[in-house]
């Protein structure tokens, strides 16, 4: 073979690996350009939303279809076997994750159900166990399905109380009214009624201020303390017109004014006026369960509106004060601290903002937040000191990805408003996280530092009636955050 035939070949060979390798980019071009496509028509909608529609012989329906049994004598659903139902809810909802095209780190592999059980047959309650196997174990999308992870498998218990919306046609809708782990369910109804202890505790959504068997009382306006759960009550010798209440009520503390603790009690009163007299801020506390007081005025202040207390051991306490409200907007502050027990007090400075108090916690000496009534436009209305109240940050939570049913929240509504009034409805841009998730709660501190921060809703909801809250925690007195899920709250 000559020397121009071989680089002839040459050519033709470099030509036809070119035009393989254009032919292959093309490919991966076009697949990944209609993967993105079709991943963003994907609809997946979270456990909170998602609803199956089945006909009375327990089939699942699409959308425009039709129930098998078109008969006169139309069947109600007040006898449905419930258990089948929320086998049926539990594969459909997870076969959204096994759909072509999700994607990887929200893909289900496998999944498994053992066992579905009518816990409440009144409200439809019902305990789905089962597990699943994540294409990515590694994924913390799936941590909003609050499981274990097991061997590879994720396994979950979920109690689940459903609605039926019978459309007399054979045919009804089933939609998701609560979720909770079975944990929670366990403590605050099922184990309860049936005297069974279920080992868990609660998740609790406020900040306690007392040891369990410790609370307080007002009897004939005296104000009473116990440590033994009742069995014996020691009088503070303080008046109660003194005290700070809860808004219209006579026999709850300010939530936060109090501390009642075996090592240490504390009542912080007055700052305001009562019987035509001028109450300084003052705090009383005892050492020794009640029977000794020692009282500390901190401030000529009269205007006071809130107060929170903590000691952290012996020797040293905060104190913070709320006052001067102005039009329900605004709203002074001022820090004290103590560091021989609460025998003296000095001013550390004032809280990060002007607006309305909503909580203090307190996770150290040197670590709090303040928490103010959130306002459209904040980015954030929690604060965080590290050094004792002298300076403070913002806390920022980072953003997640919103499932598409709460993208689309604004959308639905619109559409729905508009088709009962035979209109077009004007299409807004989807929701993004920090629309729907910005107004923080006070955060909740546990008895093993771990700090949990809800974000709501606030006072306009746009996604589930305003019950789902987005839930952060921390395990470094708040340097990081992790998020948990999203999740349903009593305030």
């Amino acid at each position: 073979m000559n020397h121009k035939s071989k680089t002839k070949q040459t050519k033709i060979f470099t030509c036809v690996v070119l035009i393989i390798f254009c032919l292959i980019v093309c490919c991966v071009f076009v697949y990944s350009y209609v993967k993105n496509y079709k991943q963003k028509k994907l609809d997946i909608k979270s456990r909170y939303t998602f609803s199956i529609r089945i006909d009375n012989d327990l089939n699942v329906l699409k959308e425009n279809e039709t129930a098998a049994n078109t008969s006169d004598n139309v069947s109600d659903f007040s006898n449905i076997d419930m258990s089948k139902v929320g086998r049926l809810w539990l594969e459909q909802y997870i076969k959204q994750y096994r759909q072509a095209y999700v994607p990887y780190r929200k893909a289900v592999k496998k999944y498994d159900i053992d066992s579905v059980r009518v816990l409440d047959a009144s409200s439809n309650t019902i305990l789905l166990t089962f597990w699943i196997i994540p294409d990515d174990s590694s994924s913390d999308y799936l941590s909003t399905w609050e499981g274990i992870m097991d061997d590879g498998r994720l396994k979950c218990e979920w109690v689940v109380s459903y609605y039926i919306d019978d459309n007399f046609d054979n045919s009804a809708n089933i939609y998701v009214t609560s979720v909770m782990s079975s944990e929670d369910y366990g403590i605050k109804q099922y184990y309860a009624k049936q005297s069974v202890d279920s080992g868990g505790d609660t998740e609790v959504i406020s900040n306690s201020n007392k040891d369990q068997l410790a609370n307080y009382v007002l009897k004939d306006n005296s104000l009473l303390v116990t440590y033994d759960g009742g069995e014996r009550y020691v009088s503070v010798p303080v008046s109660y017109s003194y005290l700070l209440y809860e808004e219209n009520s006579t026999s709850a503390l300010k939530e936060g004014s109090y501390l009642i603790t075996t090592e240490k009690t504390a009542f912080v009163y007055g700052g305001r006026l009562a019987n035509n007299m001028r109450v300084p801020i003052t705090v009383i506390y005892s050492d020794d369960k009640g029977e000794n007081w020692t009282t500390c005025e901190l401030d000529d202040i009269y205007t006071a509106d809130y107060y929170y207390v903590k000691f952290f051991d012996a020797d040293n306490g905060v104190v913070v004060c709320g006052y001067g409200k102005s039009n329900d907007t605004n709203e002074s502050s001022r820090i004290y601290k103590t560091s021989n027990g609460g025998e003296n007090w000095d001013t550390v400075g004032s809280g990060p903002a002007t607006n309305i108090i909503k909580g203090v916690a307190f996770a150290s000496a040197d670590t709090g937040f303040f928490c103010y009534n959130y306002v459209d436009g904040m980015d954030s209305n929690l604060y965080k000191t590290d050094d004792g109240g002298k300076t403070f940050a913002k806390v920022m939570l980072d953003a997640q990805e919103l499932d598409s049913s709460a993208a689309n929240s604004q959308n639905q509504e619109k559409e729905s408003s508009a088709k009962s009034e035979g209109v077009t409805a004007e299409t807004s841009e989807q929701l993004k996280w920090n629309d729907v998730y910005k107004d923080a709660l006070t955060p909740v501190i546990d008895a093993n530092g771990i700090i949990t921060i809800y974000l709501t809703q606030g006072k306009n909801p746009v996604y589930n009636d305003g019950k789902t809250a987005a839930k952060y925690q921390s395990s470094d007195e708040g340097k990081t955050w992790k998020f948990i899920g999203q999740v349903e709250i009593n305030e």
